[in-house]
This record gives C-alpha cells, structure tokens and sequence, in this order.
C-alpha cells in the first residue's frame, strides 16, 4: 500500500501547496513580539510570485502592516505554515512549513490579482514581501530541512488542493462503509498486518487524511492502534476535473464487493 520512491510528491511540490493552502499561517518578525499582544496571533495568506519571493497578505489595521511602514528597510521575519486535516481523527496536523527570510513592503501591487480565492479580503488587505533565505518542511511523507528557494519557485501547488477539504468531508460523512473496506484492504496481506498494527487489533474506523492528485491516504484506527495507508490513483490527475474517475476507480473493487485490485 505504501507508494512507490518514484510516485512520492517532491518535497518543493509539497511545501508550495503547504504555502498557499495552509489552514493556518502566522508571520513573526523578530524584535516584534506579536504574539504577546491580546489576541490570537495574526493569521496572513500567502502565495508565491514568479521571482520565488512569497507574497504574504496582511490586513490594512494589522501590526504587520505598522510595523512594516515604520521600518526603514527590510526586517527579519518568519513565516510559519500549518496543514490541519479537514476531518476529525487523532493526530490531526498533517504539516508545518516554516520559511524565515527579510520581510519588506510590496507598493505598487494588486492584492486581489495575487489573491482571487480571497474576495473582499484580498481587496482591504496589504501585500508585504519576504525573500525566503531558509525553508523546513515536516509533513506525512517525511522532513526536508533547508530546501531550495529557487526549486520553490519553479515547482507547482497540488492540482486538487483546493477541492481537496470538501472532497474529504464528503467521504467521511456519506462514505464510512467504504472507507472501511478500503482500510480492510491494507490490513489484508498474506503475511499479516502491516508493522505498526497489533495483529490481534479489530479495525473500528477508518478516517480520510490527506487527498493529492496522486492518490488517497485514511488512518486506520483500531483499540490500540493507528495506521495510515497510502492508495495510489491508477495516474496522477493533472486537473480537478478527473478526480471523479480516479476515486471511481479506487474504489471500484470495494463498490462491488470485491477485495482484487
């Protein structure tokens, strides 16, 4: 079940979708103890422009956005990018990516070009620029330490994130039987379960995690174990458009009550 060396997602792939579709991102700039303020820290969007530097949008009452203005050059920031699971299951974060670099303004550009996603937003916000010298990434498929600013740039976001949240509500609300034949699947080998499930464990449930346009990967869950499995699509989607049969396909052989590939 686990994917093949040549099928894992490249670490820029990952940490540019982590970038732009974050459940959260909270930029510091040091010397400036934001989070201390009243408050829950202040939550930026971010995306990245051609030149490799991240276009981090900020509102126009933010202490980004005073501090920034005061300043009379650039200021050492760092950028810290959390993935949360849209579903409910244990361990929920499924990645952080952390970019520290020099945080300047952005005068001249049009929030709402670089942001559609974000409506009215986009339009009151403040664009603010940080030039990454320095990026981690830690998520399900491993850690990455000191990736390329520049293999950044040149990489593109998962096709499907964007529908990625919905879909995944979707399964774990109106299809839990499936799930949990799917799950059955993983733990059904000729010599026996996988490591890091107890042999004598009964599957209870079997969450959606994380959804690419490579594949699908659930958690299973049982009284004392928790194991995920990774189920390739049988090609990469390259458009939303065809996740309809991809996921028609993956779980074609539970549909029909069938354990085959």
């Amino acid at each position: 079940m686990l994917p093949q060396p040549d099928r894992r997602p490249s670490a820029h792939e990952r940490a540019r979708t982590l970038l732009e579709f974050a459940s959260s991102a909270v930029l510091d700039v040091r010397g400036a103890d934001l989070t201390a303020r009243p408050g829950l820290p202040p939550q930026v969007a971010c995306a990245l422009r051609p030149d490799g530097s991240v276009a981090v949008l900020v509102g126009r009452e933010s202490a980004l956005h005073r501090i920034t203005a005061l300043a009379r050059g650039p200021l050492t920031a760092e950028l810290d990018c959390v993935d949360v699971a849209p579903v409910a299951l244990p361990h929920r974060i499924r990645g952080r990516l952390q970019v520290q670099g020099l945080l300047s303004r952005s005068p001249g550009e049009d929030p709402a070009a670089l942001f559609p996603r974000h409506g009215h937003r986009g339009e009151a916000g403040v664009l603010l620029r940080l030039e990454p010298d320095h990026l981690a990434l830690d998520d399900l498929w491993g850690s990455e330490c000191c990736l390329d600013p520049d293999g950044l740039a040149a990489a593109e976001p998962d096709p499907v994130a964007a529908e990625e949240a919905c879909l995944l509500q979707h399964l774990a609300a109106a299809h839990t039987d499936q799930l949990r034949e799917l799950g059955a699947r993983a733990l059904d080998r000729p010599d026996g379960p996988p490591a890091g499930w107890h042999p004598a464990d009964r599957l209870r449930e079997v969450r959606p995690v994380a959804l690419d346009r490579r594949g699908l990967r659930v958690r299973l869950l049982g009284a004392g174990s928790a194991l995920d499995a990774r189920f390739e699509f049988h090609r990469p989607v390259a458009h939303p458009e065809e996740l309809p049969e991809a996921m028609h396909r993956l779980f074609a052989p539970v549909l029909h009550g069938g354990r085959g590939d």
